[in-house]
């Protein structure tokens, strides 16, 4: 656990500076590339940004930097309450934004 402390100290500190322009930038370009809309993708990184707390936030925009390896090893040592709350959350932004289509696409 003690290996966890720093990866997990670095995506706070990412998250910290990640919800202002440049984390939901890169959700929103991702999602772009994934070819969604662009106004969904701006929604999926504006309600992120507002719906996440710092570190899953922080999760999302590792996954939209290409680090899906990383993201993944990271969601497996969340606690389960904290993933099943990751979820939930993310189907809420998901459905809010009406980007059913470009989640089960990708």
């Amino acid at each position: 656990m003690a290996r966890w402390l720093i990866p997990i100290a670095m995506l706070v500190a990412l998250a910290a500076c990640s919800q202002n322009g440049p984390g939901r930038a890169a959700i929103a370009q991702r999602c772009v590339t994934g070819g969604e809309a662009p106004e969904i993708c701006q929604c999926l990184a504006d309600e992120s940004s507002k719906k996440l707390d710092g570190d899953m936030f922080a999760l999302v925009v590792l996954g939209a930097e290409g680090q899906e390896a990383e993201t993944d090893l990271l969601m497996k040592e969340m606690p389960p309450d904290r993933q099943l709350k990751f979820s939930a959350t993310m189907r809420e932004i998901i459905g809010a934004c009406g980007a059913q289509g470009y989640v089960a696409a990708s």
